[in-house]
């Protein structure tokens, strides 16, 4: 019997080590969306016990790491709705703040991290989904709901920025010193 089969059935235990298995790309996933740790865990939260609550609803044992993505995308939009943080004037200012406050209050964030803060959430969040979390383009497709070329070319416009915003970065390095 297969752990997510076991889960399931109830055991709360083989939950909790499904769980563990994917907590990284349900973190990762949540954070590209949410921008901040404090709403990422807030969104973890909400997904995982909606996850717990509806794990008999899934089908398809091997789909789990799609469906429990999806439930975690669904549930950081129902936060940002619920916060009004779809209002763009807000949504940009905050975003320009977190980026700013990349350099200062984040010193241990890597170079990558800081590149990946500066990419706009569309493309960010398949980045993280392709890079991160290892989906597929055709699974990152299904669980965002946009044709599979849509992700394929979101990936090429975010290794190109990325490769540009890292090449900045290396450049200013390279006067600095």
């Amino acid at each position: 019997m297969s752990i997510i089969s076991k889960a399931k059935n109830g055991d709360k235990e083989a939950f909790t080590m499904l769980i563990e298995e994917h907590k990284v790309c349900i973190y990762k996933t949540a954070l590209a969306i949410m921008k901040n740790e404090d709403d990422a865990c807030d969104a973890m939260q909400e997904a995982l016990l909606s996850i717990y609550e509806n794990l008999q609803s899934l089908k398809n044992d091997k789909y789990f790491k799609t469906w429990a993505i999806r439930i975690v995308i669904n549930k950081c939009y129902h936060i940002i709705n619920k916060k009004n943080l779809n209002n763009e004037k807000v949504a940009k200012a905050r975003a320009e703040v977190e980026v700013n406050n990349f350099y200062e209050d984040n010193i241990n964030k890597t170079e990558m991290e800081i590149a990946l803060g500066k990419l706009d959430d569309d493309i960010r969040l398949v980045i993280v989904m392709y890079y991160y979390d290892g989906l597929a383009t055709k699974n990152i497709a299904k669980i965002l709901n946009i044709p599979k070329g849509t992700v394929q070319s979101r990936l090429q416009r975010g290794r190109e920025k990325l490769y540009h915003i890292l090449e900045a970065e290396e450049v200013c390095d390279n006067v600095k010193e």
